[in-house]
């Protein structure tokens, strides 16, 4: 995109009328030329946002540049942590025919309720719960029999996922967000991988305690 120019949210060269507005009103960064302060926008919009400022579109375009930040650091932490190639495995198994014989199952998710209190939906806490009680056997058995054709390395995939998520939990973030970054960053490591297998395999480290201890 060619229309466009690289727009200052907190100004560069506030005036008086710009200083009044913005008073105390917090900046992405210290230094105004930082990225972390630059946002791209069309002429149109940068000429109205230049020339008009107000404290509504400040903000509304701090909270935009705020989600664009955080998107780009959960892509570099997913690219940074990594989890071993078999977990593909037992997406594979999720998404294939085998899973039927496991949905009447009936497996209890216990202590969900009491470990999911971090502002996280009552429709993404169900949604953990069911995929417990249908799949949290199946998924323990896939891991079961990677353990067994390489030794540790079950365990190793756990220790990859409680890494994930403590480097998750220290940026601060919802147990809303933590999940979700989990099942995007599960399906990014595997080749086939689908947000509904992810999920099924992030509900079981919920309730193998891997998440949310």
């Amino acid at each position: 995109m060619k229309d466009y120019e690289i727009a200052h949210i907190y100004p560069l060269n506030p005036t008086p009328a710009e200083l009044a507005i913005l008073l105390g009103e917090p900046k992405l960064s210290g230094g105004l030329n930082d990225e972390c302060n630059l946002i791209p926008l069309c002429f149109t919009c940068h000429k109205l946002y230049d020339t008009d400022k107000t404290l509504e579109d400040y903000r509304a375009l701090k909270k935009i540049k705020e989600r664009l930040l955080g998107q780009d650091a959960q892509r570099r932490i997913q690219y940074e942590y990594q989890i071993e190639s078999d977990i593909a495995t037992i997406m594979d198994a999720l998404m294939s025919e085998a899973t039927t014989e496991v949905l009447d199952a009936d497996y209890v998710a216990k202590e969900i309720d009491t470990k999911l209190v971090g502002e996280i939906s009552n429709l993404t806490k169900q949604k953990i719960k069911n995929d417990v009680s249908s799949f949290y056997l199946f998924v323990r058995n896939q891991l079961a029999e990677i353990e067994k054709t390489v030794p540790g390395q079950g365990v190793l995939i756990a220790m990859q996922v409680k890494l994930f998520y403590t480097k998750q939990k220290g940026l601060n973030l919802t147990q809303q967000q933590i999940f979700q970054n989990t099942v995007g960053w599960i399906s990014s490591k595997t080749p086939n991988g689908t947000e509904e297998a992810a999920a099924v395999v992030a509900a079981f480290f919920v309730q193998n305690c891997e998440l949310f201890q």
